[in-house]
């Protein structure tokens, strides 16, 4: 996790693993995968920076840029966008997959 800090100087604490996509407007406006957005204090730059080094803290050094969020990370999201309550800790999440889908 991240901290960071909302406008009214209350501190928060963020997956990084969440996050789609940050935009200055000017401040710092993240999206995250479960489609809540967040303004914090912080600027872009720092946001990115913190993230970046969660990830090499995590990964013991490697380069950390791009790496994508875990498979249970977006499961996870999936879930959240699509129901009204949480998923029961544990459970397991399939996603529907079309008949006419190659992918099966």
């Amino acid at each position: 996790m991240i901290t960071l800090t909302r406008l009214n100087g209350q501190a928060i604490a963020v997956n990084p693993d969440l996050i789609t996509w940050i935009e200055r407007t000017p401040d710092a406006t993240i999206s995250l995968l479960t489609g809540d957005r967040l303004v914090v204090r912080e600027p872009l730059e720092e946001v990115i920076e913190r993230v970046i080094a969660f990830r090499r803290a995590v990964r013991g050094g490697e380069d950390v840029s791009a790496y994508p969020p875990s498979k249970a990370v977006l499961e996870s999201a999936a879930w959240a966008r699509d129901h009204e309550e949480p998923r029961p800790r544990g459970a397991s999440w399939t996603p529907e997959v079309p008949a006419d889908s190659p992918r099966k």
